[in-house]
Formats: structure tokens, C-alpha cells, sequence
């Protein structure tokens, strides 16, 4: 054994002299041994946008760098071109978000301590920190593999210089006193003054004195609510340390009856009286809803820990929705999410009372469901590291990493059996899925996969299982950038092979819904952002135009296109759904070409889902336009909705923000009938005229508002990395979501008067704001096991030598400490203005002692 002990040890020390003997014979430290440094050197939002910023290159191995290397990076939020100012490299736009240094004739060897400063320009302004370079990692020589820069650190962007770069530009930063000053009309209320429950039901009626459960509830269950009874005995069961029983209709302290009304398919009825909770609907979604309903009447302490007793307020509920789609999108295929995390967001979706969850599970940077028939789409498409020509996996977008056997977010799909697990799970919590796989832009990863299948295919002497699902024309010089710069993304619509693909997937799909015995009544085809020039120099194409009867030319291809897809659908009893563009064409006007809706489609059951809503670009009335032509329309107006927008323009606030900033309050005040009353300012923070907006902006029709179906958030993943930031996008904004798509207007919509419509919003603003403050997020902290939610950052203001600070949700608690040290649950609570006496640090916490970002106040008001 001693023996055995003995060579392992010198077997490993040989090894390590070797691979040592081979690091220093071919001259490359190790990746741990260089360290790169970025630094943002001018930053300018005008006259026109600009950054121009450095990356330093330190050498601190002992070996020599020589310049046989190439360091890869990803950002959005960098010019495909961006001019080198100095240093001998080229930056070079690989595809998407990736980028690579490579140094050039005249790039030295760094010697052990030596540094290179490279230094480049951009046309754009940048806003935060999280739009900087990510996820650097060097390849040396021809090697295949990357190693990732660890030793890589940011200068990035600050409050004061962000505000001394935009001087007079009206820009929303979130400093302390712009916080302060949003938050001033905010006050704590009593709970009694804002409703029970989120959202917020139709009506109801709170009275005096509790329903409190004693040591035995004892239920009692109609027939035909069973279903529904399980979960509410399960509910109760993680709450209450007492018994849970079932009972005869007398002497049951809770009733799940059948109404002898009609309440239609999701309305209830709840009476929680002292000594019996009663329970009615019309079917079985009513009460589920209903039960969502008694579970957010709980108290918190319940749900933190089992009591022996618990107490419910007395009210007198009676609910209803006002839309029948309440949906949320999730897209999984820019960064990946795991089954568990989806399934703990169908729990959330369903305690919210929404009802579709739109799934995007392919695109550009992802293939992410199994396909039986065609295993490359995940063997190939739902991979992604460091290859050198992308042709066995897709290249790391989004920061996803070299090594592709380790890249969470980069690497994964579901299984058949995992994806019928999570439609059972929301047929269950009645919640209908929608797939999208996106045609015909946003289809890279599919283009790859197919492409290593016809190789593969051909290398074995099977040219007609080679084309049968190719899906590009490899002739094809058409050229194009996506709008997530993409080339080569979009499908060749002109060859049968392309409909063979689609088909296929679309009835492997269709056969998961039918063993997992879920209905699948919709599916979305993407249809989104076809680049401009796509197709425009195929000769396939060309072909196909010059033998077509219906085609006479390439802007008559995507007609071409739907009207067949929508042919396949139909004979598979499903409705056609995409993105608003499916059911748009391109008319010129005034030199230049402008979106209406397409008759062609107009009375074909085309579902579009309206994302250009962006309040200053135009698109503000294209829901409205579409309604009224006759399309069924999912209002998901990005200025509202689009949840991978930044809470703010804090630096450090991680986000898009191409359609401006999504919070809270900015869902909550979506008006889906009048979004020209959804925002006070444009995406830059400047005030709309809403009354010139409307002289140019077409109204809904009666019969445009039966059309609109109802409302979704969307969360696109580009900036989301991993299920902490995917809760952190979403947590507090689907509050807005879900009150907005359950509930009916509020009164302030009504009101003509901009001022006056103002000031009763705010006072309604004020009693939301409350009860996320003083029951959702506490709430939040244990609710099916506890969730990321982002809390908000105190607003401050000095005056007189006094620090006086606010927040945004009344009943959220503000610590704070004088030295600068970080705040915790232990630091002094603020409860009224304090002398500022150097640095004063805050920060904001739940009652059970989650924290937020912490936040500093000095003389000139900090961040």
C-alpha cells in the first residue's frame, strides 16, 4: 500500500514538471497570469454618442507573452466596427455580442511585469456597467480551448460623472435626490386603507374581527373541485401545524362550493366570516383563483415558519378577470434556465392569477427542447463555447464561457420527459404553455444544427437525408445584420426543406402536448425583426421568384411564407401566433417606408403579440392599428412591459434600455386600452404631449377592443444570467403585470384631465406601493421557498446638515451607518432626519432581513 502511495506521488510530480517543461518550452504564462484592465476614458451622449475606453494587458507570469494569441469578449453594447486609437490589434465583430482582440505586426512580447495599453472608440454613449466587455478569455496559438481571464477588472461609470456628462439633457439618473423627489408624495398607511390582496379583486368589502382557524380546519369539498382541494389541503398543510381534515358540510370551518350562479370560467366568490371561509365558483379555475386569493390573506409569519393558529381577516370578495390571457414570456434560449427554475415560476405565475406562460425555446444563440429525429438541434444547437469556426456548437454568446461542458446558461435543453413535466405542471395550476420556435429570423442555432446534419449526412452517401431539413442556401451572398447583429440567421424560405423542418418540429411538439394529455391550442411562430437584404441574393430565391405564380418578388416572400404556415397550422387545429410583424407590411411614405397592418392576414385568426409601444418612437397606437383591422392582439408594449429593461439608469442596475426603463410603477400604470395615457415621458426621460400625440394616433374601435385578448410581460434573457437574476428581472414588475391584467381600470384612467389624472394616480400609486411594501415582498422572502426580488434603493436628501431619506415601498425599512461600513440587519433603522457627518451609508431591508443595494450619502447627495 506504501508502495502503491509512493509512485502515485512521483507519478503526479512527473506530470506536473511536464506540463510545466511544456509551458515554459512553447512561452505562455497561464490565463491566471494575465491580467487585463478596462477603463471607460470619455464618455458622450452629444451632440453625437461616443465612448471611448482602454484595455490594459498586464503580464504577471514568469514566462513571456508573446503575441500568439487572441483574447474574445462579448458586449452588446459595442460598435461592430470600433475604431482602434491606439495599440497593435484589431477588435473584430465575430457574430452577435462576440468579439476578439488579435494583436498585430508591431505588438511586443510582454516580459514577467510588463503592460500594453490598447485603446478604442465606439459610437455609442454607454450607461452602465454592465454593458461593458464581459467574460474575457485568451486562446494561445492554434489551440482549440480558452481560458478565462479571471485577473479582469472594470473603471467603470459613476454617478457624479454620468451627471456632469449629461448636464442639461434632462436624463432620469436615479440619484439620491431624484429618488427622494419620486418618492416624496409616498406615506406608510394602514392596511386597511389599500386592498387585501394583489391583484386587486373587483370588488370587496373588508369587515371587522377574524376567521381564525383553532387546532383542526376541517374542509369541505363539492364535487367536481378535488383537483383544486389537493392544493389547497397542500397549502395548508406547509402553513399549519394543526390538523387538516376533511369534513361534512356542517360543522366545516372551510366550504368549496359550487355557486348557484353563474360566475363564469375564473370568477369566485369569498366570504371569510368568523367562524366558516366559504369558497364558491362556477368552475374548477374560479376556485383555484379563489384559493390563490385565501393564500394572500394568510399572515406572512405563517409562511416564514407552521404556526399553531392562524388568522384571517374578514371580507367579503367578489372577483372576476378582465382579461382572459395573462401571460408572461420567458425566453430561455439567449441564457438558459433549468426546469426547476421554470417550474417555481409557474407556482409565482399562478399565486399572481396569470394564466399563459409564452415559452421561447429557440433561437439565434440556443436550441433549447429535444426534437425526436433530430437529435443535432440539441446535440449541436444548444451548445455553446469556444470553437474556431462554430461548427459543432454555437460560439459564447452572452458571456457564456469557453468551455461548453461548463456554461449553465450557455449549455442545456429540455428533454421530452422534462418539458411534458412542466406542461403537466401548468395544466395543473391551470396555466396554458405556448412554444415558440421563432421562423424565419432568429434561427441560427437550427441553421447551424441543420447545417452539421448535411455534412454529416453527405460524409455517409445520403444526399437525400442531407437536404431533406436543410435550411439555408449555401449560394446565398445576401447581405445583413440582425438587429442582435446576426448574419446568416434567417432560414431560406424558398426550398420545401425549410417547411419539412418546420413541420416536423412542429409535430414532434404537438405529440409531447398529446402524451402528457395537455391541449395545445396555439403556437407562436416568432416572425420578429427578418433583417433587411435577407434573401435578396439567393439564387435559390431567385429560382423560386422566377418560377413562382404567387411570387413575383422578395418583399412578396414573407406573405408567401405565412400563408403557407398558417395552411399547416390550420390542418392541425392550431391558431397562427407571432409577433406583431406577422400580421404588418411596409408602404412608403413621405421617401421613406413606414409598418400598417397587412390586410392579407386580417381575417385569417392571426394572434399578434404588440411590442412597439415605445412611448417618443411612433408605434404607440400599432396594437390599436391591428385590433382594428381585425387582428386577435396580445398588448406587450416594451415601455411598460418588456421586463429586460433596467429598473433604472443607475450604472450599476443591470438591463436594456433601448425602450427606456421598466419598473414597477411604470408596469402598474400600463393602460392597455389608452397606452397613450401608459407613460408621462419618452424612452430619455423627456415629458410626452399627449394631447399632439393624439392628433396623429389611431384610437381602438368598438370592435378593436373585442379584439384585444389581453396582456403579457416579456423577459428576454441577452443581460439575465442564471434563476438569482431571472427572480431579480421579474420581482417586484409582475406585481404591475398581474394588476393590470386582472383588474378592471382604475378610476384614474377615466379622467380626461392630465393634472387631475396625475393626482389620483399617485394617490393610488400610493396604496399599491403600500401593499407591496407591507405584505408582497415580506411575503416573498418565504413563498415557495423564497425568491430573489430586488428591492429598492432609498432616496436622500440633505438639508441643514440633516439627511433625510425615503422609499419607494412604504413598510420596507431603511438602515443605515455613519462610517461608511456596509449596512446590515443589525444597523440603526432611520426613522427621521440625522446630522450627515461624512460618509453615510443605507441600505434597504424586509422585515425578515433581506437586503437591497447598499447606497451612500454625502454633501452633494450621492447615489
Amino acid at each position: 500500500m506504501i508502495r502503491k502511495l509512493i509512485y502515485s506521488v512521483l507519478t503526479l510530480t512527473a506530470v506536473s514538471l511536464l506540463l510545466s517543461f511544456c509551458s515554459t518550452r512553447n512561452g505562455h504564462p497561464s490565463a491566471e497570469d494575465i491580467h487585463i484592465e478596462w477603463e471607460i476614458l470619455e464618455n458622450s451622449p452629444h451632440p453625437k454618442a461616443f465612448h471611448r475606453a482602454s484595455f490594459k494587458i498586464t503580464n504577471n507570469g514568469k514566462q513571456d507573452l508573446k503575441p500568439d494569441w487572441e483574447i474574445f469578449f462579448n458586449t452588446i453594447f459595442l460598435s461592430v466596427a470600433p475604431e482602434v486609437i491606439s495599440g497593435a490589434v484589431s477588435i473584430s465583430h465575430l457574430s452577435g455580442d462576440y468579439f476578439g482582440i488579435a494583436p498585430k505586426e508591431g505588438f511586443p512580447s510582454l516580459a514577467s511585469g510588463e503592460s500594453y495599453t490598447i485603446e478604442y472608440r465606439s459610437d455609442n454613449f454607454l450607461t452602465k456597467n454592465t454593458h461593458v466587455p464581459e467574460a474575457l478569455y485568451i486562446v494561445f496559438g492554434d489551440k482549440e480551448e480558452g481560458n478565462p481571464l479571471t485577473g479582469y477588472d472594470v473603471k467603470g461609470i459613476k454617478i457624479p460623472t454620468m451627471v456632469r456628462d449629461t448636464e442639461g439633457l434632462g436624463l432620469p439618473i436615479p440619484t439620491g435626490n431624484f429618488l427622494f423627489e419620486r418618492n416624496k408624495n409616498l406615506k406608510l398607511l394602514r392596511q386597511t386603507d389599500f386592498s387585501p390582496i394583489i391583484p386587486t379583486p373587483k370588488t370587496y368589502v373588508l369587515n371587522d374581527g377574524h376567521w381564525n382557524s383553532g387546532s383542526n380546519i376541517k374542509l369541505f369539498v363539492e364535487e367536481g373541485f378535488e383537483h383544486e382541494a389537493k392544493h389547497l389541503k397542500k397549502w395548508l398543510e406547509a402553513l399549519y401545524s394543526g390538523s387538516v381534515s376533511d369534513s361534512g358540510k356542517e360543522g366545516a370551518s372551510i366550504l368549496l362550493l359550487k355557486s348557484d350562479k353563474d360566475l363564469g370560467t375564473e370568477g369566485y366568490e369569498l366570504d371569510v366570516e368568523s367562524e366558516v371561509i366559504t369558497l364558491k365558483a362556477s368552475q374548477n379555475q374560479g376556485v383555484f383563483y379563489g384559493m390563490q386569493s385565501l393564500m394572500a390573506l394568510m399572515p406572512i409569519y405563517a409562511f416564514e415558519d407552521k404556526v399553531s393558529d392562524i388568522e384571517v381577516p374578514q371580507v367579503s370578495i367578489q372577483d372576476e378577470p378582465r382579461f382572459g390571457y395573462r401571460g408572461l414570456f420567458l425566453d430561455v434560449a439567449r441564457n438558459f434556465q433549468s426546469k426547476e427554475a421554470v417550474l417555481k415560476l409557474l407556482d409565482l405565475m399562478s399565486f399572481y392569477k396569470l394564466n399563459v406562460f409564452h415559452f421561447n425555446l429557440a433561437n439565434d444563440e440556443g436550441w433549447r427542447i429535444e426534437i425526436p429525429g433530430l437529435p443535432e438541434l440539441t446535440e449541436i444547437g444548444s451548445k455553446r463555447g469556444h470553437s474556431k469556426e462554430e461548427k459543432e456548437f454555437l460560439w459564447p454568446y452572452y458571456g457564456s464561457g469557453p468551455n461548453k461542458d461548463d456554461s449553465p446558461q450557455g449549455t442545456g435543453f429540455y428533454t421530452v420527459s422534462d418539458f411534458q413535466d412542466i406542461l403537466r405542471y401548468a395544466k395543473e395550476r391551470h396555466i396554458e404553455v405556448i412554444p415558440e420556435i421563432g421562423v424565419p429570423a432568429h434561427s441560427r442555432a437550427a441553421i447551424i444544427a441543420m447545417r452539421y446534419r448535411y455534412h454529416q449526412k453527405m460524409e455517409n452517401g445520403d444526399e437525400q437525408g442531407a437536404k431533406e431539413f436543410l435550411l439555408e442556401d449555401f449560394d446565398d451572398q445576401s447581405e445583413y445584420l440582425s438587429a442582435q447583429n446576426f448574419r446568416g440567421n434567417t432560414i431560406c424560405i424558398c426550398q420545401e426543406s425549410a417547411f419539412r423542418f418546420y413541420e416536423k418540429v412542429l409535430d414532434e411538439i404537438i405529440s409531447m402536448y398529446n402524451e402528457a394529455n395537455v391541449p395545445l391550442h396555439t403556437f407562436h411562430t416568432g416572425g420578429d425583426e427578418v433583417p433587411h437584404g435577407a434573401w435578396t441574393a439567393s439564387p435559390v430565391c431567385e429560382k423560386f421568384i422566377m418560377e413562382s405564380d404567387s411570387v413575383s418578388s422578395v418583399e412578396e416572400l414573407r406573405n408567401y411564407f405565412y400563408t403557407r404556415i398558417n395552411r399547416m397550422f390550420g390542418e392541425k387545429g392550431l391558431q397562427t401566433a407571432g409577433w406583431e410583424e406577422i400580421g404588418q407590411m411596409e408602404v412608403a411614405e413621405n421617401g421613406s417606408s413606414k409598418s400598417v397592418p397587412n390586410p392579407e392576414f386580417a381575417d385569417a385568426d392571426f394572434r399578434v403579440y404588440a411590442w412597439n409601444a415605445v412611448a417618443g418612437w411612433g408605434g404607440e397606437d400599432m396594437a390599436y392599428q391591428l385590433a382594428n383591422a381585425g387582428y386577435e392582439v396580445v398588448v406587450c408594449n416594451s415601455s411598460n412591459l418588456y421586463f429586460d429593461l433596467a429598473y433604472d439608469l443607475h450604472p450599476d442596475e443591470p438591463g436594456h434600455e433601448w425602450s427606456g426603463y421598466v419598473d414597477l410603477k411604470t408596469a402598474w400604470q400600463t393602460v392597455p386600452l389608452n397606452h397613450f395615457i401608459s407613460n408621462d415621458v419618452d424612452m430619455y426621460g423627456r415629458p410626452l404631449d399627449i394631447d399632439v400625440l393624439l392628433q396623429s394616433k389611431e384610437k381602438l374601435t368598438a370592435e378593436g377592443k373585442k379584439n384585444i385578448k389581453g396582456i403579457s410581460g416579456q423577459l428576454w434573457t441577452e443581460t439575465v444570467k442564471g434563476q438569482d437574476m431571472m427572480e431579480y428581472y421579474l420581482l417586484p414588475k409582475i406585481f404591475g403585470l398581474a394588476e393590470r391584467a386582472w383588474s378592471q381600470d382604475p378610476d384614474w384612467a377615466g379622467i380626461d384631465d392630465h393634472d387631475e389624472r396625475r393626482f389620483a394616480r399617485e394617490e393610488d400609486w400610493n396604496k399599491f406601493s403600500n401593499a407591496v411594501g407591507q405584505r408582497e415582498l415580506p411575503r416573498l422572502d418565504f413563498i415557495f421557498g423564497g425568491f430573489n426580488t430586488r428591492l429598492p434603493k432609498p432616496g436622500t436628501f440633505v438639508k441643514d446638515g440633516l439627511m433625510h431619506a425615503n422609499v419607494e415601498h412604504p413598510g420596507l425599512i431603511i438602515r443605515f451607518t455613519r462610517d461608511g461600513t456596509e449596512v446590515t440587519p443589525n444597523s440603526p433603522q432611520y426613522t427621521a432626519p440625522v446630522p450627515i457627518d461624512g460618509k453615510v451609508s443605507l441600505r434597504v431591508f424586509t422585515p425578515s432581513g433581506k437586503g437591497g443595494g447598499m447606497t451612500t450619502c454625502d454633501k452633494w447627495d450621492g447615489s
